[in-house]
């Protein structure tokens, strides 16, 4: 009776022994290994799978069949021991990946494998966040109080030279140089405004975007507008949060939007900001950037850090639209949903 039901199962079985040689074979098992039950039994079960498989009683093993004529089919093994069996007997039961339905514990592996790679991809972008706004301040603090201060120091020096030159020719070389230094440090405060807008701080996010918009307007040539919503203005941290992505959305704006205007609203909404980057540009061209361009990927990840979201919409020829939201109260480190 019992051998009838073994045979009869609707899964692909074998029964091993402790030396790993197969001692039963269901009906099923012999489709699925396109062999007969003599010429299964009798066989090592290194014999039957591709490489030297080592299977789990505790959870599914995805393994590969080794087919008489040498095609290869992946499947998922579950392992039993025979209940009160001294002898060491082992209960395999072997499902088809292709075969629809029968692959439930390999798709359970792999949901798992992604969230496990979704996690650790999570926690790498958040470190790279956080070590990039450590890495911005320790730069703009740097350019600030050394090289800026040593290319002040050369231009006052330049001044007090000019006081003793007469000759014309060492007069034109001079105001080249100084020229030159002067263009110099005004690099270097663009360097730092970009990171670390001092009106964010002191004047609050709306005055820190039209200076960001002006800035846009003016290397590209375009029409910018500010759109204040806010109530009030965010705390210091939301703002850093808030900013930053605006940078990202702006910046994107002047690299691949080709568009004639772009505005910025600042508003509010169930208890978090909302800010929309709207632009007339080219649409879905700004969603295509180098594979290496890690904007997008870090809006949508400061979004998620700070327990908000982040939104892009875009329509060929239409333009592009940024739509983001984090709760009062969200920073830079911020973890979890709201």
């Amino acid at each position: 009776m019992y051998w009838q039901a073994f045979r009869a199962a609707p899964e692909a079985l074998i029964v091993l022994d402790a030396a790993g040689v197969v001692r039963l074979a269901s009906s099923a098992a012999e489709a699925l290994f396109q062999r007969s039950t003599a010429d299964l039994v009798g066989r090592r079960v290194a014999d039957l799978f591709v490489g030297d498989p080592a299977f789990s009683t505790q959870e599914p093993v995805a393994s590969v069949v080794r087919l008489p004529g040498g095609r290869e089919i992946a499947v998922d093994v579950r392992a039993r021991t025979l209940a009160g069996d001294p002898s060491g007997l082992l209960v395999l039961a072997i499902d088809d990946q292709s075969m629809p339905g029968r692959s439930r514990a390999s798709l359970e592996q792999r949901i798992a494998r992604l969230t496990l790679t979704e996690h650790e991809q999570g926690e790498l972008l958040s470190d790279l966040i956080l070590s990039q706004e450590r890495e911005r301040a320790r730069i703009a603090a740097g350019v600030h109080d050394d090289s800026l201060q040593v290319i002040t120091a050369a231009t006052l020096r330049l001044q007090h030279l000019r006081r003793r030159l007469r000759d014309p020719a060492d007069l034109e070389i001079l105001d080249k140089l100084e020229a030159s230094l002067v263009q110099a440090a005004e690099r270097l405060r663009r360097l730092i405004f970009d990171f670390r807008p001092p009106k964010l701080a002191d004047d609050g996010l709306v005055a820190a975007t039209r200076d960001l918009l002006d800035d846009l307007a003016e290397r590209h040539e375009l029409e910018v507008r500010v759109e204040d919503r806010l109530a009030a203005e965010p705390a210091l941290p939301t703002r850093l949060l808030l900013y930053r992505m605006l940078q990202e959305a702006v910046a994107n704006v002047g690299k691949h939007a080709d568009a004639d205007r772009c505005t910025v609203i600042l508003g509010e909404q169930e208890n978090g900001y909302l800010v929309r980057v709207v632009d007339d540009g080219v649409g879905a061209e700004i969603l295509h950037t180098d594979p290496g361009h890690l904007g997008l990927l870090l809006m949508r990840e400061r979004a998620d850090l700070a327990g908000g979201w982040f939104r892009i919409s875009s329509v060929p020829g239409s333009g592009t639209t940024v739509t983001f939201w984090v709760p009062r109260g969200a920073d830079l480190q911020s973890k979890g949903a709201p």
